[in-house]
This record gives C-alpha cells, structure tokens and sequence, in this order.
C-alpha cells in the first residue's frame, strides 16, 4: 500500500465465542509473527490487537489476557485488549462493535479459528491499491472456492476469516450490518456495499492463512445446524437488499418443499420479520453489483 503519509496503523480484530484457549494461543503466535514481519518491513507502524467477546461469559480471564498479550507482543510495543460485549452480536455485529472503537487506518479482521502465515500482512498490503477498500487472503487446507481475476485479484466480494479493511471505505457505506447480517454473509453484503460505492475489492492469492475447516464425509465443508439456518436467513435478506424478489421466492418455495428443519425456521424467522417490517429495503442499483444466481455469491473457480 503506498502513501504520502507514511505506513498505516493497523487495528486487529478478532471475535471470539467459547472458543478454546489453545485455539487462541495458536492465532496468537501467528499473529506475532505476522505483525513482526510487517513491521520490520516497514509496512505498517503501529497495531492495536482487540478481541472481542461474545461468549455466554467472559471466556478470558486477566491472566488469560496477559498471556495472548505476551505471545502477540513480547516487546510491550503495541495494544493488547479484550472487550466482553454481554451478548451475541456474531460475527458482523462484534466486528462492527470493535471498528467503532478504534481509529486505525485499516482493520484486519480475523476468525478465532485461523493461524496467520508470516507474509499474509504483508501480502494483502501490497494488494490494498488507491481504489481498493478491502483485500482477503488465501485459506488453507480448505480453499473457498469463490473466484476472482487471476490479474488483479478483483472479487465479487471477500471472505471475513482474514480480510484487511480500509477504514474510510468502510466508514462511507455504514459499516458492517449487524441487524441483518450478524453472522453469515456479513461480508458478502459489506463488499458489495462497498462496490456499489464505487471500491474494488480483492483477493490476494499469495496472502495465506490457515483457517481450521474440515471436509465432511460427502467431501464438503462440514456446517453445523445453526449455520444451514443462518444460511438460509442471510440469503433471504441479501435478495431483498439487492433487488431479488424472485431469489426470495425461490428460496422460500424450495425450504417449504425440500428444506430441513433449521431450514425451515429461517423460513419462518424471515415471513415473521417481514410482517413486522423488519427487514432489508431494496437498495436502488443494487443488483449491478450482486450475484444471487451463484451458490457461492459470484463466480467461482470450482465446487466442493
């Protein structure tokens, strides 16, 4: 990323619920060498790292607390804290509660389940170009499937478990979603967002970063019940925002025909929330920028 005002400070964040502490220990030691690398690159010159709670109780303790902070900065050079929220918001919604809270040029979210490489940082930096507002990295050993061009790295949209975020493009568009989007396809909506505000984003095939998915007996990425629910749900309100009466439709007729059970409460949660006026109003012109008609939101480069 080049600037007249010099490298940028960087906030990360991370989101975490009942996620076990070797988990985040793991992250923690990537973490440090990524930052390491960055800064001694010169790339960046300041970090603040901010895991937000989202835990039926607080998961981390102070010495829990201590203990990330000594393995992300054992030099006491940067900004090491936990913020326990008292509540759900998910992943969009404690994403946006810890953006509000900051003021870093750029934003480098990631999930509690991933192991950053050392150059990942370094890698999506230099893909995060003047009219770029968001730049995600590659996930191992599990690729996502969603394509992009193998040029410029342009996407459709960009993945959340390790994206880098310009902070005044996200500002412009409001942000993530949390009353629509809290969980699944919080970053779906948030690049297209973003795109329909003129940014590009893109995906950085040389950025990599271990996200810790597993293939299911089918040879697909294994989902629990709550996520084909809020799967479902996401896929809902994104059709409505983006001008797509007839994907609603479709939705909604195929759940009531072939759909699950969590399926089908999605189904009911959107029908409940559509009587009470709770749901997306359709953006005007927002179809030029979204793909409903993809499994995977826009072109992809294979399926699982």
């Amino acid at each position: 990323m080049t600037s007249t005002a010099g490298p940028p400070t960087i906030g990360v964040q991370i989101v975490v619920f009942a996620n076990p502490f070797d988990q985040l220990c793991r992250l923690a030691d990537g973490l440090e060498t990524a930052i390491r690398h960055t800064a001694a690159a010169g790339h960046a010159e300041g970090f603040e790292i901010a895991f937000g709670d989202s835990s039926p109780t607080p998961l981390l303790s102070e010495a829990d607390v201590d203990e990330l902070r000594r393995r992300i900065d054992p030099l006491g050079v940067h900004r090491v804290s936990s913020t326990f929220f008292d509540a759900n918001l998910g992943s969009g919604g404690g994403s946006q509660r810890l953006l509000e809270a900051s003021a870093t040029d750029l934003i480098w979210v990631l999930n509690p389940d991933t192991v950053p490489s050392p150059t990942v940082l370094s890698e999506m930096l230099a893909m995060m170009a003047a009219d770029t507002a968001a730049v995600d990295a590659r996930q191992v050993p599990i690729e996502h499937p969603a394509g992009f061009d193998p040029d410029t790295g342009e996407a459709a949209w960009v993945c959340g478990a390790c994206v880098l975020l310009r902070r005044t493009a996200i500002e412009s568009v409001g942000g993530f979603d949390p009353r629509f989007f809290p969980m699944y396809c919080d970053d779906v909506d948030l690049s297209w967002r973003l795109r329909l505000d003129g940014w590009k984003v893109r995906h950085s095939a040389r950025a990599t970063v271990f996200h810790d998915k597993r293939l299911d007996a089918d040879g697909r990425p294994g989902a629990s019940e709550f996520e084909h629910e809020s799967g479902v749900l996401s896929r809902l309100f994104l059709a409505r925002r983006y001008e797509r009466p007839d994907v609603v439709e479709q939705t909604l007729e195929w759940v009531d025909v072939r759909g699950t059970a969590s399926h089908r409460r999605a189904a009911a949660t959107y029908r409940a929330r559509l009587v009470d006026g709770d749901v997306p109003e359709p953006m005007p012109g927002a179809g030029l920028v979204a793909n409903l008609d993809s499994d995977y939101y826009g072109p992809n480069r294979f399926r699982y």
